[in-house]
């Protein structure tokens, strides 16, 4: 009897078991996520019968799924954009700092970027401003030395080998990303000062010129500039004047004119305000 009791026992805990089991593997199979692969997210992008609030809402599982992996800090997208079928860009990621998850959405049609952000298990849209330029590339770079990037647009270059760049500025005190400022082709990032230096050699019919940019109030102002410019219109005179202009404000486009003269090569002081723009000396 006692021996059947055990045996009882036995088969009741074995039956356990494989229930308990059972049960784990489906809960676990119910609650496994299927993680998209880029190339499907980019092909839904173009998919003009969605928005862009439909596609961030279908990859949502996906992209919390990627986010708990905690395996990368970009998810979705392309930083180029290249093909020129492409009416839509969007991109998906850790793209300011490591934990506030951003969606960014350049609109090439409507010439708007719309910026989203990711509030537990919902998007909200936190900006949206109208491009000045053609974008053909994004990038996400701490500009002003504070760990978190800024979100900068940039056009391809032209047969001077020059670029345009528009910069976008998430504030967390306003809970917004908004236009901050744009610049030009070669640049220099001075974060101890929150400044930007940037030099812009132009051509026959381009002014060059160089402008101090600094950080105010969560915009990108230009402080002071120096410009050699082409005395319009270029094709009759071809005569140059050498320009100075300052910003007392942190208005985007507070740069006043202070003097203009015509330029020379040969002189001293012109030559000497040029080359130390920059350095103040």
């Amino acid at each position: 009897m006692t021996k059947h009791i055990t045996t009882m026992k036995s088969k009741i805990i074995i039956i356990f078991l494989i229930v308990f089991i059972a049960c784990s593997n489906f809960e676990r199979n119910q609650n496994k996520t299927e993680i998209f692969s880029n190339s499907v997210f980019l092909k839904e992008t173009n998919d003009s019968s969605k928005s862009t609030l439909q596609i961030l809402h279908n990859f949502l599982p996906s992209v919390l799924a990627l986010v708990k992996a905690d395996t990368c800090n970009f998810y979705y997208g392309d930083y180029v954009i290249e093909d020129d079928s492409i009416f839509r860009q969007i991109l998906i990621g850790k793209l300011i700092d490591k934990e506030t998850i951003i969606a960014t959405e350049i609109n090439i049609i409507d010439t708007t970027i719309n910026f989203y952000y990711l509030d537990k298990e919902n998007w909200e849209i936190i900006g949206s401003e109208k491009t000045n330029i053609p974008v053909y590339q994004i990038d996400f770079e701490d500009l002003d030395g504070d760990n978190n990037n800024e979100i900068v647009t940039t056009t391809g270059t032209n047969m001077n080998g020059n670029k345009w760049q528009e910069v976008y500025y998430y504030s967390k005190k306003a809970d917004t990303i908004k236009y901050a400022g744009s610049f030009s082709t070669d640049y220099t990032i001075k974060k101890e000062r929150k400044q930007i230096e940037e030099t812009y050699e132009g051509s026959w019919y381009m002014d060059n010129s160089k402008t101090l940019y600094e950080w105010r109030d969560e915009k990108l102002v230009p402080i002071k500039q120096i410009v050699i410019a082409h005395e319009q219109p270029i094709s009759e005179n071809g005569k140059l004047t050498f320009e100075y202009y300052e910003n007392k404000t942190n208005n985007l486009n507070g740069l006043t004119l202070k003097f203009k003269l015509p330029f020379n090569n040969s002189n001293k002081e012109q030559q000497q305000l040029w080359d130390n723009f920059f350095t103040g000396n």
